[in-house]
């Protein structure tokens, strides 16, 4: 099934990249992020560069191989490719780079960025195994995080596009408009706990009008900001009763004048109703796990032993008056 995928993706990334983008452009959700989300649930094992399994740099390579050629096998070297970007200025299609190793700072583990907090990896250990997609701000990778690369030649930017095929997430489930790889404009995201949004979105966030339900049959309509309500709105409990007012990133403010409640008339909630979207309140498996990941580790290792051997070879067939 992933080589099926694999194989039709890769006749659509050829057409696309083809006939629709300008020489050197590069489309990240059809040439990068789409191979990348063909290759989920692939195993994870050392040194792997193709299927069945991947070490996290090797999947790395293997996505973007069709438009960075030269990108490094090993994640401390990819670390040093392209350009240094600052957390806060990630977009979809950059790499994300992490110290998950016994020494502190040292770089052993890569990942490529998605949008909306998600990061696809293949992982050697830990809650998720193999190909994954996992949040960002999970603890242990907020922990861990060390640095941020952006390597494409050129990506398609400021462009919106309507992908009309679901795109995962690593809270959810998307289909809508897309800028740069993340959710903006309007769009439908169907969230892992079952909660439901549909209306607005900038940045790969919730923003402007839109509906949330949540998975109990709650529902909230009104103004929505950076993924919480905010402003006013409208919201209904599963048993019928609503309060309307004004909300503050999900804290309830102020009520307009209560109405008299009738027969036609939803009755007031009993209590101010102050929640969060699934957006902001989350549980990710990564969150308090602690561990090794290996990542490359064990390559880059091998790697540096076979290069001091083969040093050592040289040494001892060479004069030192060529040294």
């Amino acid at each position: 099934m992933i080589v099926m995928r694999r194989f039709n993706r890769i006749l659509a990334c050829l057409f696309l990249v083809t006939v629709l983008l300008p020489v050197g452009a590069v489309d990240v959700q059809t040439s990068i992020l789409a191979v990348a989300r063909d290759y989920q649930g692939a195993g994870y094992c050392i040194g792997g560069i193709t299927l069945p399994c991947f070490d996290c740099s090797g999947f790395v390579q293997r996505v973007f191989r069709p438009v960075v050629p030269d990108l490094p096998r090993i994640s401390r070297d990819q670390a040093r490719f392209g350009t240094a970007i600052d957390r806060s200025e990630l977009r979809a299609g950059d790499l994300v780079f992490f110290a998950t190793g016994a020494t502190p700072g040292v770089i052993t583990h890569v990942a490529i960025y998605m949008g909306q907090d998600s990061i696809i990896h293949a992982i050697s250990n830990g809650p998720n195994r193999g190909v994954n997609i996992t949040p960002l701000s999970g603890g242990y990778w907020e922990r861990r995080f060390a640095g941020a690369r952006r390597i494409l030649p050129q990506a398609v930017a400021d462009t919106s596009v309507t992908e009309q095929q679901a795109i995962e997430f690593a809270r959810g489930t998307f289909v809508g408009d897309l800028r740069n790889g993340e959710p903006h404009g309007q769009g439908t995201m169907v969230m892992r706990n079952g909660d439901r949004y549909e209306g607005q979105f900038a940045n790969g966030l919730f923003e402007g009008r839109g509906v949330y339900v949540w998975q109990n049959g709650d529902r909230f309509e009104g103004s929505f900001r950076a993924g919480e309500m905010h402003g006013s709105g409208r919201f209904t409990l599963a048993s019928g009763q609503v309060t309307t007012g004004e909300w503050d990133m999900g804290r309830y403010q102020a009520p307009p004048a209560p109405p008299a409640a009738t027969a036609e008339q939803p009755r007031p909630a009993a209590e101010p109703v102050t929640r969060q979207t699934y957006m902001r309140q989350h549980q990710s498996p990564w969150d308090d796990w602690e561990g090794v990941v290996e990542g490359d580790f064990a390559l880059w290792q091998q790697q540096q032993d076979e290069a001091f051997d083969d040093f050592m070879q040289r040494r001892q067939t060479v004069p030192d008056s060529q040294w």
